[in-house]
């Protein structure tokens, strides 16, 4: 079984790429419920996993993780088999257990976060194979300025942007490069047969040529109903989502988003708005501060204007795993 684990920023295009490799015979690609980025800063609680009573609390919470999460599995395996599959007693080992119940020939976890675990041994044992999916960042801080999730302000967008970058570059150099897919949204896009084909070729996956129908299946209708966040999942691909930062991003903010990037976004193929003459920028400490208020601002009232329940789902299922491990 081959593990392919998904890396970028969100609002580029994973859940779409999860969606059409979802479509591919022996692929198995659920929603992510975020396994690894919840329970792994919570293992302490579990004391030594060595004994068999702490393992199966582990197990027992993580599955009911999943069953509480805002988009459902179709199905999950009994404590019981996963307890029963696993060779060694560790968080990372239980995940793949997890997601490999079904035997699938190929599996892949879209928790994007996951990115922060690849120095760590116990995950580099599970092989994974990273998927990088890219996005021109300054569509990426269009997107998030009008999520209910994440940053507002254009300086902290171009810092996160610029921080997930830098990692998936740093784990490119560290990785195989058998181990390695890049995925370039705009492509995607474009000609997503030729990316999708190339995936195939690479990693001996049967090809679908009706993956583009993926619109259409029970998991994008899932997601689509979660929330405003993935409304776009139950359409067909949109070929034009794309450059929208031109109208939607004002001048000054563009000039910060590239005084930050504009390395990056060149590296990556995106050609600047701005001259780079101009983008030599360096902040105050009062204008730094300047912009955490506003953030926080902007945030408060994009939240107050948004369908939150989703968002709300996510943080009744934490507070009640929590109270439940104590």
């Amino acid at each position: 079984m081959k593990f392919f684990q998904i890396i970028g920023t969100q609002r580029s295009g994973s859940n779409l790429f999860r969606l059409m490799l979802n479509e591919f015979e022996n692929v198995f690609a659920p929603h992510p419920p975020h396994l690894l980025n919840t329970f792994y800063p919570l293992i302490d609680k579990y004391n030594n996993l060595d004994n068999r009573k702490n393992t199966q609390r582990l197990i027992d919470d993580m599955l009911r993780w999943i069953k509480n999460n805002p988009i459902k599995w179709s199905d999950l395996p009994t404590p019981e088999r996963i307890l029963s599959s696993i060779e060694n007693r560790n968080l990372f080992e239980i995940f793949r257990a997890i997601y490999t119940y079904n035997n699938p020939t190929f599996w892949c976890c879209k928790s994007l976060q996951n990115f922060k675990f690849y120095n760590i041994k116990e995950f580099q044992n599970l092989n994974p194979i990273y998927i990088y999916i890219y996005r021109d960042g300054r569509d990426v801080a269009s997107s998030f300025k009008k999520a209910p999730i994440g940053d507002k302000h254009i300086y902290f967008l171009a810092k996160k942007w610029y921080s997930d970058q830098v990692i998936c570059d740093n784990i490119k150099k560290n990785t195989p490069i058998e181990n390695f897919f890049s995925v370039k949204y705009e492509d995607l896009l474009e000609d997503p047969a030729m990316v999708l084909n190339n995936l195939c070729i690479k990693y001996d996956i049967k090809y679908n040529k009706d993956f583009l129908n993926f619109y259409l299946s029970n998991e994008s209708k899932k997601a689509s109903d979660s929330g405003g966040l993935w409304e776009n999942l139950s359409k067909p691909l949109i070929r034009n989502n794309k450059e929208k930062f031109k109208k939607e991003l004002k001048e000054k903010e563009l000039l910060i988003f590239e005084s930050i990037n504009n390395n990056i976004l060149t590296k990556l193929g995106y050609d600047l708005e701005n001259n780079i003459s101009k983008l030599d920028i360096s902040f105050t400490p009062n204008q730094l501060n300047n912009f955490k208020d506003l953030n926080e601002e902007l945030k408060s009232l994009i939240m107050s204007n948004n369908n939150l329940a989703e968002i709300e789902l996510r943080e009744k299922q934490r507070n009640e795993l929590l109270k439940s491990i104590g």
